[in-house]
């Protein structure tokens, strides 16, 4: 027997919402329901390929190379080429954020690494979130292929960039101050016993601040970096900070009454803080622990403020969440592709219902 039910249907932006709630396994799901979910959610587990474990990492690379070696199959035929793509979507297209580390891992060729970064110029892709771990030496020969002038579109539109590899990083963060201007997380590891370089490091460092509209979270980590050098740096600029972490930096006989002008801060930590940051700050300040290796670790005291400028009550390291995410990191701007529209009334009036009610109304379908 017939019966009269309303299929519901989910316009986009709803979708969008809801996906951005789910982890990465329950995303995979959604996109395995139907084909309007999928067109939604297959983007936004794409988005941040090289970000999650080794296995999906693996799987990424691989189809990569499907599409790297379609390209070189359409170069070396004679005849014109039908642009079919080798899988059911142009995954490459997705890419939003830059794990660089685990793509090393993975594919250590130069020529290998150079083909990926020439295929996401030629798709024009725009990268939200750079990110470098803690490299083997052995890395150093590609660690700054990105940085070539051909490459520098991928990187324009970053604005959060995490840089922890064991190199010198002059060419990487001129790279990033002649070519970034929206950075609003930095967080950096400088490795550097030269003095010329180091001046030549931190002056780079300067531009790069200075090209950004709203640098708000900055964590830099410096062993026995010229702490003196650093501040004259940040007090061009006090009141662009939200979060600020300095750590390892040689900061004796230094000045700190800065502070006090920096009236947007709602986070500040240093490693080994003298006294006279804790006359300006107070007393009320909570200290964190980050293990590097098995026998190397990072001791680091806080204060948190909140927006009547006193120590808030309540914890919250940003740099260092109390459980790594690994989810990806979310801009304002969502890839979809070829939303369906509804076919009829029923479906449109159902649309009109706002994204904030769906939300509430699917929330315990997903165990948000």
């Amino acid at each position: 027997m017939a019966t009269d039910i309303t299929k519901p249907y989910l316009i986009t932006d709803v979708l969008v919402i809801i996906f951005k709630n789910l982890g990465i396994r329950d995303l995979l799901s959604a996109l395995l329901v139907n084909r309007e979910w999928s067109q939604v959610a297959v983007p936004m587990y794409w988005r941040a390929p090289f970000s999650y474990t080794k296995k999906r990492s693996l799987l990424a690379i691989k189809i990569y190379r499907l599409f790297l070696e379609q390209e070189n199959d359409q170069k070396d035929s004679s005849q014109i080429a039908i642009q079919n793509l080798p899988t059911l979507y142009d995954y490459p297209f997705f890419l939003k954020e830059l794990n660089y580390t685990n793509l090393l891992e993975l594919d250590k060729e130069v020529i290998n690494v150079d083909a990926i970064l020439k295929m996401m110029t030629d798709r024009e892709i725009r990268l939200n979130t750079f990110i470098m771990d803690n490299a083997g030496t052995n890395k150093e020969n590609i660690y700054g292929l990105w940085t070539k002038s051909c490459y520098a579109p991928i990187f324009s539109s970053l604005v959060h960039v995490e840089l922890h590899a064991p190199f010198r990083k002059n060419g990487v963060i001129k790279a990033l101050a002649d070519n970034c201007t929206k950075l609003t997380h930095l967080d950096i590891n400088l490795y550097d016993n030269s003095t010329v370089h180091i001046e030549e490091l931190l002056n780079y460092l300067d531009k790069l601040f200075s090209a950004q509209k709203r640098l708000l979270n900055i964590r830099l980590v410096f062993p026995n970096g010229p702490g003196k050098m650093l501040i004259k740096i940040l007090q061009s600029r006090l009141e662009s900070f939200k979060r600020l972490e300095l750590a390892k930096w040689n900061f004796n006989d230094c000045d700190w009454r800065w502070l006090k002008e920096c009236s947007n801060l709602t986070e500040f930590a240093i490693t080994n803080p003298q006294t006279q940051v804790t006359d300006t700050l107070g007393n009320e300040c909570e200290i964190h622990r980050l293990r590097m290796s098995k026998n190397s670790k990072i001791t680091t005291t806080h204060w948190h403020f909140d927006k009547n400028d006193e120590v808030s009550s309540i914890s919250n390291f940003y740099f260092h969440p109390e459980k790594s995410s690994v989810e990806p990191y979310h801009d304002e701007s969502e890839i979809v592709i070829k939303p369906i529209q509804p076919k009829d009334a029923d479906e449109i009036n159902f649309i009109n219902l706002t994204p904030s009610t769906f939300v509430e109304l699917f929330s315990n379908l997903f165990h948000l």
